[in-house]
């Protein structure tokens, strides 16, 4: 799946297009709001779904190699939290679903739940 289908299937808002939005091959999904446990998976071509919106979540996207950043809950990033998303060219989106509903319905668009 790539960031254009994401935006198509979830009702959502795009604050940051980042790299390869339209074709990068989104295959795993990371959700938390804890770091720390992001820190600790090993999944590639993935992307980030969480509630945090502080500079620390656009640098350990960084550090994973994660291509982009899911805020959920209606969540806006801090400005510094969405120049750091600019500068690392990274795409950032921001949905009203909960945390529990954005997974399923990253899930369905991955083929991993019915």
């Amino acid at each position: 799946m790539t960031f254009k289908e994401i935006t198509e299937y979830i009702t959502c808002e795009v604050i940051n297009k980042g790299r390869d939005f339209d074709t990068f091959d989104i295959k795993n999904v990371s959700a938390g709001d804890m770091m720390s446990e992001v820190l600790v998976g090993d999944e590639e071509n993935r992307i980030l779904v969480t509630a945090l919106t502080t500079d620390q979540v656009v640098r350990t996207a960084d550090i994973v190699e994660a291509c982009g950043i899911i805020l959920i809950n209606g969540k806006r990033p801090q400005a510094s939290m969405k120049q750091l998303a600019i500068e690392s060219d990274l795409t950032l989106i921001s949905t009203k679903n909960n945390m529990f509903t954005t997974c399923i319905e990253l899930g369905k668009l991955l083929g991993k739940c019915k």
